[in-house]
């Protein structure tokens, strides 16, 4: 990881953050094995915070859901779920890479 950014309400890409739905907090994490042009996952990996358990499981199902609905046309994602954070790690990235976020999460 090279650069943490804070999600916030004027730059959330998803325009979800502290919506009624939306998570509560979130950061994308900048690794050096992705590129981006756009704060995201595709910047490496982002954290989001939600209210509740059932909150990130939702939200990694429909996200899972949509890119495998896509055929691989939106990429792929690593998701790790610990209560109710999300960490959701960019496809692009080596699954070795993916794997030290996940213990680094899980940690």
């Amino acid at each position: 990881m090279t650069k943490l950014v804070t999600i916030t309400e004027d730059n959330d890409p998803n325009n979800k953050i502290g919506r009624p739905g939306g998570y509560v907090s979130a950061a994308t994490l900048y690794d050096s094995g992705a590129s981006c042009t756009e704060l995201g996952v595709e910047c490496g990996a982002t954290v989001e915070v939600w209210p509740d358990e059932a909150g990130a499981r939702s939200r990694s199902k429909f996200i899972q859901d949509a890119l495998k609905a896509a055929n691989g046309a939106l990429g792929e994602e690593y998701h790790y779920q610990h209560g109710a954070v999300l960490l959701r790690v960019y496809g692009d990235l080596k699954p070795s890479v993916a794997k030290k976020y996940e213990v680094a999460f899980n940690s």
